[in-house]
């Protein structure tokens, strides 16, 4: 066959072999006497049908059947006998005669004009043809005959009546799905006894193969990639090529590789290859629909462009109502539009659905950009009469740029109600979309306000900063006490998730916005709930030393015991985690806190901005006190509890701050490829301007791993901007505090742990599970031979880790307390240290503890306890994936007569557990996901476990595994 789009030669296609071996047959059969016979081709568009009508057309000029190709435009429709002109003309070239004008003459001879009684004129054009056909037999093709005028087709089926005296094969090509002006003539020829009619099919799985195939150049393609185009396309040749001619033009490989998913920074959905090849198919089929809209009667269009105004489901009876007829008189329009392919079938339940989103945007595409903002406003204003929910009104409203003064108060309503209808879905990128659109037509101030705050709400959770702005302008505007006090709590929540950390800032928020807090909490507030809610800011804002105390600060409304707060409303929960997280700043007993974060995570799952406070406080706290799978559990989910759009969209201030939490707890528990990984993510997602603050934590996090890796450089290269603001947080000082230690700036690191500790001070932060300063302080201390000073620092430490109770702070801190001790002394607190921590889940703690402890019992005179010591936390150390240790422990275990071969910290022998299963799940040829599914890990963790895997067997890939698990 002739070449397809593309360059493409469709020969091959078994399809179009069989198709054109049966246009041959029919061609030799009248030729041989059996009499004229007629064919009908109808098929959909993009199935190559001119091709094929090409290809037989050359065989037939090849077999010397002087054949005759007339080619139909859509502009032929209204042009009378203008298929029949192309006839006369190829029959004039294909004359026998040189100067044989006959036909041309007849040419000239047709009417412009549809005659009154035609039928004498087409007697003598056919006995005008007779001749040439009985001297030669003949073959007519005719393509896109749907468009043929309908005088050539009263003609053609002329002709047909009369084909079983002639040797001549007439071939109509049909577009079903495109307009067909002449459908009532073409009916008519294919019911002559002598026509056939047939439908070309679309392509197997094998010819899309074999298509592939040879578009990339001969190269096989992979057989997922081959099902996947055939399917999208649904074997129509036409879509296929085009979706292939794509793949090349960008470089794509014949193949879908690894399946990756999940969000990209953006917000955007990550698309898999899967995912755009369907998108691209979707485009293809749209644009080719809207051409062949394009053709359609005006009424046609209007229905369709309509029904595309309503987004996915538009209701029959207010389609019909905006164009002025009833729902009974657009059958023939509707059955116009599906069979054209633009609607998936008739209406069902009165509603209009097109096949695909993307052809539903090209049709409103087409809509005049003039014509556009009137049909959006009067979409509007009927959904909003036929009683539609507001938040399918203000999806029209969101279209047009400027409203007349008239529409705004009813348009501003809308708008407002759509937000909060919005808010409490949590889709709160979808409310501020609601709120600026209605802030653009300049409100008047009270209700400007109003939805000033509704803005600042929704902005809470993904733009705190913008939040702030909006909320402080609408607080200029309200009078009302109750609307002030919804709008000035929403302000506390942004000010305190905007500070950039999510420890410190949400564990202690700035005294400014508690003092801002409690002017208000003077006033009269008349919802108790949000009083509770407000006090239990305004608590965590004014810190107080000395012992706990049951009750609200003086001057916050009247003292509340909190034995008594039962948190069954949204305040009383935020109150209970406020004074629990308060409780656990000054390192009160952690059963006390603990208590307090129970009760506020029953019943009811909290949601929007107040709810990144409790669970932020519940999850630090649960961390802090070693709670670490009930942590884990509430940080995972705090996208999920705090939903900020579509389930693709989460993306914001929730999810990095969940995966620096994730991070922080995978440290605690000792998993540091999992920390690396969440850290990693979280840095990731941090970017743009409203999250630069949380940029600034994320380095922080990513810091504080990679200076217990020995990547002392990258952590000082992370920590320069966190530390060049003017709201550097504490524990930033803390981490460049211990890089500078190991890095052996003694000095540097003292200055800093000292200012970490003075501004933790003053935050009334005294639990060193958040920094342990002290600890860093005293060494530094008795490095620069001022022992006297660290002493007090050491047991101050000691005392507060043991009143706080958590296993993960008292084994640090008796660690520390060791390190300042002679060895016999030293190796009694190494001793309780380990004790401490041996059933808790610090396995980092306790692999340094036991490191230690090996060193001051070889320091001691015991080496055997120090053999032991050491093997187990070498062990352990290899385990976490923190090969620093590994090395120093491998170095004292040799030190004190150890025989530890070096063998066992590369081959096969060195993989950890952990490691060695996900080698040999690899090995066995499943890919990262679904390893990290299989085994409830992320995807980062596989991939950094992997990587330990490859430096420790020698290899660069997996595709070395299996032979090096194999070797002992």
């Amino acid at each position: 066959m002739g070449a397809a789009p593309g360059g493409r030669d469709a020969s091959v296609e078994p399809e179009r072999v069989s198709e054109l071996s049966d246009l041959l047959a029919y061609a030799r059969a009248s030729r041989t006497g059996a009499g004229g016979r007629a064919v009908i081709i109808r098929t959909p568009s993009g199935m190559w049908c001119r091709e094929l009508l090409v290809e037989f057309t050359d065989r037939q000029r090849r077999a010397g059947a002087a054949p005759i190709l007339v080619s139909c435009q859509h502009r032929d429709a209204d042009q009378p006998f203008a298929a029949l002109r192309q006839l006369l003309t190829g029959l004039d070239d294909a004359a026998d005669t040189p100067g044989d004008s006959r036909f041309d003459e007849l040419r000239r001879a047709l009417p412009h004009a549809v005659p009154d009684n035609d039928r004498q004129l087409f007697d003598e054009l056919y006995e005008a043809l007779l001749p040439a056909v009985r001297r030669c037999p003949r073959v007519i093709v005719v393509d896109h005959a749907q468009w043929m005028d309908d005088a050539s087709l009263r003609w053609f089926a002329h002709l047909v009546r009369r084909l079983s005296r002639l040797p001549l094969l007439v071939v109509l090509g049909v577009r079903v799905d495109d307009d067909l002006p002449a459908r009532d003539a073409l009916e008519d020829i294919g019911a002559q006894a002598a026509c056939h009619e047939t439908t070309l099919r679309p392509l197997s799985v094998h010819s899309a193969r074999e298509l592939v195939q040879r578009a990339y150049g001969g190269r096989a393609p992979d057989e997922p990639f081959v099902r996947l185009c055939h399917q999208v396309t649904g074997g129509v040749p036409e879509y296929l090529a085009r979706l292939v001619d794509t793949q090349l033009q960008a470089g794509l490989p014949p193949e879908l590789g690894p399946t990756r998913s999940g969000i990209h920074v953006d917000g955007r959905p990550r698309l898999t290859r899967a995912d755009h090849i369907r998108r691209i198919a979707a485009r293809i089929e749209a644009a080719a629909v809207t051409t062949r809209l394009a053709r359609q009667s005006e009424r046609v269009r209007a229905l369709a462009q309509t029904a595309a105004l309503f987004g996915d489901g538009a209701d029959l009876d207010i389609v019909a109502d905006l164009l002025g007829t009833g729902p009974d008189r657009l059958d023939g329009p509707l059955a116009e539009l599906v069979r054209i392919g633009a609607l998936r079938r008739a209406p069902v339940g009165s509603r209009l659905m097109f096949r695909t989103p993307e052809l539903r945007d090209a049709v409103h595409d087409t809509i005049p950009e003039k014509l556009l903002r009137d049909r959006h406003l009067r979409a509007a204003r009927r959904l909003g009469d036929y009683g539609a929910p507001p938040v399918r009104v203000a999806e029209h409203l969101l279209r047009i740029d400027t409203l007349d003064l008239d529409d705004h108060a009813w348009a501003g309503a809308v708008l407002h109600e759509a937000g909060r209808t919005a808010l409490e879905a949590g889709a709160t990128l979808r409310c501020a979309e609601y709120a600026r659109r209605a802030l653009r037509d300049d409100p008047a101030p009270e209700h400007r306000a109003r939805l000033l705050v509704l803005l600042g709400r929704a902005e809470v959770p993904t733009a705190p900063e913008a939040a702030a702005r909006h909320l402080e302008e609408a607080l200029r505007l309200l009078t009302d006490p109750a609307e002030r006090a919804e709008a000035v709590l929403e302000l506390c929540h942004a000010h305190v998730l905007r500070q950039g950390d999510c420890v410190e800032s949400v564990m202690r928020p700035a005294r400014s916005t508690a003092s801002r807090l409690g002017e208000l909490a003077e006033q009269d507030c008349p919802d108790p709930d949000v009083r509770l809610r407000l006090r239990a800011v305004v608590h965590q804002g004014a810190p107080h030393g000395g012992r706990p105390t049951r009750e609200l600060p003086h001057g916050t409304d009247s003292p509340v015991d909190f034995t008594r707060v039962t948190g069954v409303t949204a305040g009383e929960r935020e109150l209970l985690a406020a004074l629990a997280s308060d409780s656990a700043c000054r390192a009160e007993p952690s059963s006390v806190a603990l208590d307090l974060i129970e009760r506020a995570l029953s019943g009811e799952a909290p949601r929007g901005s107040a709810s990144a406070l409790l669970l932020l406080r519940s999850v630090v706290v649960l961390a802090w006190a070693g709670r670490l799978d009930e942590a884990r559990a509430w940080a995972a989910g705090l996208t999920a509890t705090i939903p900020i759009g579509p389930a693709h969209s989460r993306i914001g201030l929730p999810a990095v701050v969940a995966h620096c939490l994730c991070a922080d707890i995978a440290l605690r528990a000792g998993n540091l490829p999992e920390a690396l990984s969440e850290a990693r993510t979280a840095s990731r997602l941090a970017r743009g301007p409203e999250l630069s603050a949380l940029a600034q934590l994320t380095r922080v996090q990513l810091a504080r791993i990679r200076v217990i890796l020995g990547q002392h450089d990258a952590a000082t290269a992370m920590l320069r901007g966190s530390l060049g603001v003017p709201r550097a947080r504490a524990t930033a000082l803390g981490v460049r505090g211990r890089c500078r230690h190991a890095m052996g700036d003694i000095r540097g690191a003292l200055t800093d742990y000292l200012e970490c500790g003075r501004r933790l001070a003053e935050l009334g932060i005294v639990n060193p599970a958040l920094s342990d300063w002290r600890g860093g302080a005293a060494l530094a201390l008795t490095e620069l031979d001022r022992c006297a000073e660290a002493v007090p620092l050491l047991d101050e430490g000691l005392d507060i880790a043991r009143r706080w109770g958590a296993a993960a702070t008292i084994g640090e801190a008796l660690r520390n307390r060791a390190r300042i001790e002679p060895p016999r002394a030293a190796a009694r607190f190494l001793e309780e240290s380990v004790a401490v921590l041996e059933h808790s889940g610090a396995r980092l703690q306790l692999a340094e503890s036991l490191v230690e402890s090996g060193r001051m019992y070889a320091l001691a005179g015991q080496p055997a306890a120090a053999r032991q010591s050491l093997r187990r936390g070498m062990g352990l150390a290899q385990e976490c994936g923190w090969d620093l240790l590994v090395e120093r422990a491998h170095k004292d275990l040799l030190a004190c007569g150890g025989r530890l071969r070096r063998t066992s910290l590369s081959g096969p022998g060195s993989l950890t557990p952990s490691e060695r299963q996900i080698a040999e799940l690899a090995a066995a040829g499943h890919t990262n996901r679904a390893i990290a599914e299989f085994l409830c890990v992320t995807r980062g963790t596989v991939e950094v476990h992997l990587t330990h895997v490859y430096r420790k067997l020698g290899i660069s890939g997996r595709s070395a595994l299996s032979t090096r698990l194999a070797s002992k």
